[in-house]
């Protein structure tokens, strides 16, 4: 069954490719086919085929023979393998197991998109928010004690850091995530996934800056760590918090 999920999850990183293309420039999805980056030539289906194409063309246009992005390839390969995984792993059952596979889409089509281009999507956060509160039905009234607390601390703290620096250090966007974070993880598994954001974030900003590619004041995505830390925190948040605060 994981090898017809990996098929699938190629699938939906190729759609997740044309997403991350598309949402920023205005584009709809569906608009159109598909053209290469750099020479605007409109690509067949064998140029489509996730992950066989990209290996079959050796990484580069069937056209104009320039570097085809690797990040068509990683997407549509990370995407394969976290529906394979969630599949063999998650045990939810096949409507709880779909319901991840969709919130994994969504936060990668946010990550990706908000590295590259400093921008989200509402309407991703939206259908993210959405497939968490299915996820979590029915909504009992600890659910939803717990997940509007995450909500609360995770806005109020990234909201907090948006209003004091006036927008530079955290987005309008950043704030959207962290709600859906809180919303996602609940308290006190909130905490974990913030504080692995800022880690993360952190590793990788001062990697930056020693390597000579940022300056001090320059702006960084932290979408992405909110992103990571609300997957890491979902998956072994609970675990996490108990090594820490073993009476919680």
């Amino acid at each position: 069954m994981w090898v017809i999920f990996f098929i699938f999850g190629a699938i939906f990183g190729s759609a997740a490719n044309a997403l991350v293309d598309r949402l920023p420039k205005g584009k709809s999805w569906a608009a159109g086919r598909s053209v290469c980056d750099k020479c605007g030539q409109e690509l067949g289906v064998a140029d489509l085929i996730p992950l066989l194409s990209y290996l079959t063309l050796g990484g580069k246009c069937r056209y104009c023979h320039k570097k085809i992005n690797t990040r068509n390839f990683l997407m549509e390969l990370f995407m394969a393998a976290g529906f394979a995984a969630i599949s063999y792993f998650s045990g939810l059952g096949i409507m709880g197991e779909a319901v991840v596979m969709g919130i994994l889409w969504v936060t990668m089509i946010i990550f990706v998109m908000d590295a590259e281009t400093m921008l989200v999507s509402d309407w991703m956060v939206v259908i993210w928010a959405v497939l968490v509160t299915v996820l979590n039905l029915p909504l009992t009234p600890s659910l939803v004690k717990e997940g509007g607390l995450g909500l609360l601390v995770a806005a109020g703290l990234i909201g907090g850091i948006w209003a004091v620096t006036r927008g530079k250090a955290m987005g309008a966007g950043d704030i959207e995530i962290a709600a859906v974070m809180g919303w996602w993880l609940g308290w006190p598994k909130v905490a974990v996934g913030l504080w692995l954001a800022f880690v993360l974030g952190g590793i990788y900003g001062a990697a930056l800056l020693i390597q000579g590619r940022k300056k001090l004041k320059s702006r960084m995505a932290f979408g992405p760590w909110l992103v990571a830390g609300s997957w890491i925190g979902w998956i072994w948040g609970a675990q996490i918090v108990k090594l820490l605060i073993p009476n919680f």
